[in-house]
């Protein structure tokens, strides 16, 4: 390589690194289509599809594993819990199910159910060849790596970022300030060696590992993610949110659509309003930890708690425009 094309090259590699170094919004991602999944027909096997079709959905909706096997007859009449459905020309089912009857389904079966807001996960997967030769999988490259993450993400629901430019000494310390950095609420790094990989989840609830293929990590992170935020479908409780900072209009109506949006919240009221602060009472899934957990996935109301355990069941934040 010239000196010409290094110095091109390292000027373009700082350039796309001071795209991303300054700390973007944290923010989960809301997931649209939980309820939906392509399927392929096996030997032309469609009531066999649509089974296969329905496991998938409980798993990504109750983040638990073990979901189909605790949903007992109702595998036999899958088309029960469809909305729409049709076949590719390659014959593959597209389906999408009602998300109430799935909720029911789940409630009835004694299964939690995993809201649409997710926490977006930074994949920092190093990768060691059969030579020696190390590298880091970025988020512009084809990769069979990758292929088999994203798809094993999309079937448990867990939205995954990779890195623009290679990290630099990254290590569990480190990486969730470079999650950090990408907008992300959690960091996963991988190291790849001969068929087996190592995993560390790093997010604010701690770190936990787990070794195995490549799909091990993204199990890993949904299990983990599942146990801290999904909630029990049949339990309601109310929970007081005190929200100061909101000084008009526009950031009453922000922040009664975004609580009003979050899938554990069931009802939302009004109680009353001081100066710039106002009082809410959420009827909810599950307890005021669940939610506070919930809303720190997002930058847009700051915890005011200096996290401390809940005071009873009230939570107080401050809006952030």
């Amino acid at each position: 390589m010239s000196r010409t094309k290094a110095l091109i090259r390292g000027l373009s590699l700082c350039m796309a690194w001071a795209l991303v170094a300054g700390a973007m919004p944290v923010g989960a991602v809301t997931l649209g289509n939980l309820y939906e999944t392509d399927q392929p027909v096996l030997n032309n096997a469609r009531d066999a599809a649509f089974v296969d079709a329905l496991k998938t959905v409980v798993v990504r909706v109750s983040g638990q594993r073990d979901a189909p096997a605790r949903l007992g007859g109702a595998l036999n009449d899958p088309r029960k819990y469809v909305q729409r459905f049709g076949f590719t020309v390659d014959n593959v089912l597209q389906v999408g199910f009602d998300s109430v009857s799935v909720d029911r389904l789940l409630q009835e079966s004694g299964l939690p159910i995993w809201g649409r807001e997710r926490p977006a996960t930074l994949v920092l997967l190093n990768v060691i060849d059969p030579s020696g030769y190390s590298y880091w999988i970025s988020g512009d490259q084809p990769n069979a790596q990758k292929d088999i993450l994203e798809k094993v993400a999309r079937e448990r629901g867990l939205p995954l970022k990779w890195p623009a430019v290679a990290p630099q000494g990254i290590d569990e310390a480190s990486a969730l300030q470079e999650a950090e950095r990408y907008g992300a609420n959690a960091a996963l790094l991988g190291r790849a060696q001969g068929g087996a990989v190592r995993w560390t989840l790093v997010s604010s609830e701690g770190s936990s590992q787990a070794s195995g293929g490549m799909d091990e990590g993204v199990h890993l992170a949904a299990d983990t993610f599942a146990r801290v935020f999904a909630a029990s479908a049949s339990s309601l409780g109310n929970v007081v949110v005190e929200v100061s900072g909101i000084g008009d209009l526009d950031a009453y109506a922000s922040t009664l659509n975004y609580l009003e949006g979050m899938t554990l919240v069931r009802a939302v009221a009004l109680e009353q309003v001081s100066g710039d602060t106002m009082r809410f009472k959420l009827a909810v899934r599950g307890d005021a930890a669940t939610l506070r957990r919930a809303i720190a996935l997002d930058s847009r109301l700051v915890s005011q708690d200096d996290g401390a355990a809940p005071m009873g069941e009230r939570l107080s934040f401050r809006y952030r425009p």
